[in-house]
């Protein structure tokens, strides 16, 4: 029995000797990994992983937790095969593993994001010599189905964005996360993360820091400037004093009852409140920028101009909101054409 005073590291030991063991004890000299050592321990040293981490300095804690997570992952199913460093990767392992992925019925999106993870780790890894070669080479990335997102209607963005005054720094908290969302197009953690410096009222622009610790300017409305004035004049001070429990972070332009900086699922349940207020379907932070592009879009603005103000660094994902208004355009056409509903039988 183990001593339950091991630690991790120590347990991960025992049982990488008692795989060894096995190895060499077995009585086809192969080791049984399934009856004989039922634990598994990634081995990070081996495969760098930690000095690759260290190296992606403009990506964003998410960013780095989600690449730990899948290399991990990789790690995990490449030693479980008996592949303990990177230098005994090849490309049919990879594609194996890709193989693996599909058929335990991982989700397109994911499978791509791990592959992505996979590709930077190697380019990585080679150019510092660590190997040899790099086996995500020519490996196809499983393109999923492109999932066309549904802005909200004008008529419920007037309903939800109405012109009514708050009447408290709560209220005036609340109303203001849905008109940056919708009215600059930001992203739900960009919003999160501004800061009162973070903001030009006179030129009704603010500075965001999008992925990639990226950033970039923002617009804001002149509805949403006005109400930021009277945030930052005198309501952020009346919020902290009414509604907060705890010292509050004094960089951040939001912050909950708590007193910290506003957070991602805070934001979630803003939305909530206000769109169940007004008796309308539930969104995500993210369809009020979908909901944004795709009424500049529909406005007449440059698919190249959005792709700017969204922060894109690639055309090509901007142009979903392209594909978006013709589907609507399509509605438009089947809804109003005489001849765009079927035959009734």
């Amino acid at each position: 029995m183990l001593n339950s005073h091991l630690t991790s590291s120590g347990i991960c030991f025992v049982a990488e000797t008692m795989c060894s063991l096995a190895s060499i004890c077995g009585v086809d000299g192969r080791l049984n990994v399934d009856s004989v050592c039922t634990v598994h321990c990634v081995s990070g040293d081996d495969w760098n992983v930690d000095a690759f981490l260290r190296f992606l300095t403009d990506a964003s804690p998410a960013t780095i937790k989600a690449y730990r997570q899948d290399l991990n992952d990789f790690i995990r199913w490449s030693e479980e095969g008996g592949y303990r460093t990177p230098k005994a990767i090849s490309r049919s392992e990879v594609a194996s593993w890709i193989a693996d992925m599909n058929n335990s019925g991982r989700a397109q999106k994911t499978m791509a994001r791990r592959i992505s993870a996979l590709r930077r780790y190697f380019k990585w890894l080679l150019k510092n010599k660590l190997v040899a070669q790099d086996p995500t080479i020519k490996v196809l990335t499983p393109k999923g189905d492109t999932r066309i997102p549904l802005p909200l209607p004008r008529s419920e963005i007037g309903q939800l964005l109405d012109e009514e005054w708050p009447q408290n720094a709560f209220d005036l908290r609340d109303k203001l996360i849905p008109e940056i969302l919708y009215g600059s197009g930001l992203r739900v953690a960009e919003l999160c993360d501004l800061n009162q410096g973070s903001l030009n009222l006179e030129k009704l622009q603010m500075e965001v820091v999008g992925k990639g610790s990226k950033p970039r300017v923002a617009f804001m409305t002149e509805i949403t400037g006005q109400l930021l004035e009277w945030w930052i004049a005198e309501q952020s001070e009346a919020f902290d004093k009414g509604y907060t429990s705890g010292e509050r972070n004094s960089d951040a332009l939001f912050v909950n009852r708590r007193g910290n900086r506003i957070g991602q699922r805070d934001v979630r349940r803003i939305l909530h409140r206000l769109l169940k207020a007004k008796g309308l379907t539930e969104r995500s932070p993210h369809a009020f920028r979908h909901t944004y592009a795709t009424h500049l879009l529909d406005g007449g603005a440059d698919l190249r101009a959005i792709q700017e103000l969204l922060g894109h660094d690639d055309l090509t994902t901007t142009q979903i909101y392209a594909d978006v208004s013709k589907e609507r355009l399509r509605d438009e056409h089947n809804e109003y054409h005489p001849r765009g509903k079927p035959i009734k039988k």
